[in-house]
């Protein structure tokens, strides 16, 4: 018995008998609808539901719009797929252009630290041979004098390299990247909210909404935010990535770019 329901329940899940199902009580729910709830004799019933059922609406419309929606579902649904095929390629390349700033923002900073400790090496092996000739001198007062001079040569030269190790390491910030941060550090919280909506995502601000204009304008915003991550001006205070706060040197770049 179980078999012999599944089966029906399986025919009319299908297109065909499942579109002609509905057209059956789209065209004759009168005549249901009496037929169940008229408190009548069953003679005056089914008279009632034949006045407002006919062959045609019981049998032929309904087989003959399941034959007709069965063979164009296909073509209804190439339809949808055409229309939403631009769409979907457009979103696509604006996630691959947010990906692409973030790549090059992060090579940019590798870059820079490998250069940096490129340049310590050379330095600590600069040193090194210094200290070896030094070394070798056979006047001692000479040589003290020579090597109290040269370590205060080299504090004044780490002091320096500190200075030119800040200055090379300043966040070049694109545009978007410096409205968030100025909007940031108007508020009281220097919190930064990342939304998605019906309407759309977007980054909320304060009072302020950035990237609420489309798709593209919030994919330049979302890949300024990464980018302020990345420079270490902005953490992740959840674990959704919605939640985001200025840090400590935030506070500061912030405060320098109104000055």
């Amino acid at each position: 018995m179980n078999d012999v329901i599944n089966a029906i329940g399986a025919r009319f899940r299908s297109p065909y008998f499942g579109y002609a199902v509905l057209t059956f009580f789209a065209l004759n729910w009168r005549g249901i609808f009496l037929l169940l709830t008229l408190e009548s004799e069953p003679e005056l019933r089914l008279s009632a539901f034949d006045a407002q059922t006919n062959f045609w609406t019981l049998v032929v419309l309904p087989l003959i719009f399941g034959v007709l929606v069965a063979a164009s579902s296909q073509w209804i649904r190439y339809g949808f797929q055409l229309v939403s095929r631009k769409p979907l390629e457009l979103l696509e390349i604006l996630t691959l252009e947010a990906e692409n700033t973030k790549l090059i923002k992060q090579n940019e900073l590798e870059q820079k630290r490998a250069q940096y400790f490129s340049d310590r090496e050379e330095e600590l092996i600069g040193r090194a041979k210094r200290d070896e000739e030094v070394s070798q001198i056979t006047d001692s007062q000479t040589k003290d004098k020579l090597s109290t001079q040269l370590e205060q040569l080299r504090k004044e030269r780490d002091a320096l390299s500190k200075q030119v190790q800040v200055s090379n390491m300043e966040p070049s910030l694109s545009e978007a990247a410096e409205m968030i941060l100025k909007a940031a550090i108007d508020t009281n919280d220097g919190n930064i909210i990342k939304l998605s909506t019906f309407d759309g995502d977007f980054l909320e601000i304060g009072r302020e909404y950035y990237g609420i204009e489309g798709t593209r304008e919030f994919a330049k915003f979302e890949a300024a935010l990464e980018e302020l991550i990345q420079y270490g001006l902005v953490k992740n205070i959840g674990n959704n990535d919605t939640n985001f706060k200025l840090t400590h040197q935030g506070w500061l770049e912030g405060k320098g770019l109104r000055n």
